[in-house]
């Protein structure tokens, strides 16, 4: 709700005069930059007071965010609106699937990681499919529901986060040394999801009034067909621990990468409506299906312990690849491009993400071996 529930606001933002089209842009850029920062709160704040504290920190940023993004106060305000919004991103995104791991038993442990970001999914495919009942009149009500729903949403999860700690977590141990080929793995880690955040940009915050500007769907048909971008985030995060437990980490990268070029050929070469519903889902399928088997690889590569570590570094270069991919093409807009070009340029990203992948990603570890057993064992 802090970041993906934006984009079916963004043609009625336009229509009502809240912003231009590069001003929309912008404003995702803000709330990428806010999850810059939340990073750095999601790595750094837990030795201080502890994961409870800073994931019901992340609560109150999302709700704060979106009320104060439902008030039309200046551009200026906006932009401080979905910077704040963005602020509850990674004390949730980083932190989650480590509180949810230790509570499972380790047999569960890689699904229960593709499920810690499913909800995503769900709440953005809940969110789509309603909200074009109550953006009929003012974009400013179909704020106020998100608002609404982010409340009763912390209300139902602000007790359930009492299963986090609420001690400072301790200093962490020096860094371990790591061999050549965890590096080769980590760093190819890095390269890809930076270029798979920005490859995500055209299909998560322009995908909308693309529909509507280019293509002449109406405000509320495209918000529905961006549902189905919800419904690939929920498949996509749910079904990846299943698919690493079947075929393995490396493989899975490869098949979310391989389905996220798919969708934006796919917006390239045609404007059919139905295909457009198939890339959107391709598109959600991609996005949180690629987060959640990059971590599920790290912890393979580096181990439980080091884990928050290296997947807060990692999340904070994803961070800056959303930050750098929306605010550079929020900037083409202003200076002309088009929609086409922006699912171009994003095309070209996830291809090289998908290159270093199989370069550096894909390379053999120790901890490869024992899942290839694994696999073999279930089959």
């Amino acid at each position: 709700m802090s970041r993906f529930a934006y984009t079916p606001l963004v043609p009625a933002l336009i229509r009502d005069g809240w912003v231009d089209v590069p001003q929309a842009g912008f404003l995702g850029g803000a709330n990428c930059t806010g999850y810059v920062v939340s990073c750095l709160i999601a790595i750094f704040f837990p030795r201080r007071c502890g994961i409870q504290s800073v994931m019901r920190m992340g609560l109150v940023f999302a709700l704060l965010g979106v009320l104060m993004s439902s008030f039309n106060f200046g551009f200026s305000w906006l932009v401080a609106a979905r910077f704040i919004a963005g602020l509850s991103a990674a004390p949730l995104v980083v932190l989650t699937p480590s509180v949810l791991a230790s509570q499972l038993p380790e047999k569960l442990q890689k699904i229960g990681a593709g499920l810690a970001f499913s909800g995503a999914g769900l709440f953005t495919l809940f969110v789509s499919l309603t909200l074009p009942f109550v953006l009929t009149k003012d974009v400013q009500i179909g704020w106020f529901y998100e608002a609404l729903l982010i409340a009763v949403a912390s209300l139902a999860v602000w007790p359930l986060t009492s299963r986090a700690s609420e001690q400072p977590l301790p200093a962490p141990p020096q860094s371990a040394r790591f061999t050549g080929n965890q590096n080769k793995v980590l760093m190819g880690l890095g390269v890809a999801y930076a270029c798979g955040a920005i490859g995500m940009q055209p299909p998560t915050l322009f995908m909308t009034d693309y529909l509507h500007r280019d293509l002449g769907v109406a405000i509320a048909e495209a918000s529905q067909i961006f549902s189905f971008l919800g419904l690939g985030f929920a498949v996509g995060a749910g079904s990846s621990g299943l698919l690493v437990t079947q075929f393995g980490s490396r493989a899975t990268l490869l098949t979310m990468f391989s389905s996220g070029i798919a969708s934006l050929i796919l917006v390239l070469i045609t404007k059919q409506i139905v295909l457009m519903a198939v890339a959107a889902g391709l598109s959600g399928f991609f996005v949180l299906g690629m987060v959640s088997a990059t971590s599920q690889r790290t912890m393979e590569c580096v181990g439980p312990e080091q884990h928050p570590r290296v997947w807060g570094n990692l999340s904070l270069i994803f961070a800056f690849g959303l930050s750098v991919g929306s605010l550079g093409m929020s900037a083409f807009l202003k200076r002309g491009a088009t929609y086409t070009n922006l699912f171009e340029i994003a095309t070209v990203a996830l291809g090289v993400g998908l290159v270093v992948t199989v370069v550096l990603s894909c390379k053999q570890l120790v901890s490869d071996s024992s899942s290839a057993k694994t696999i073999k064992g279930n089959r």
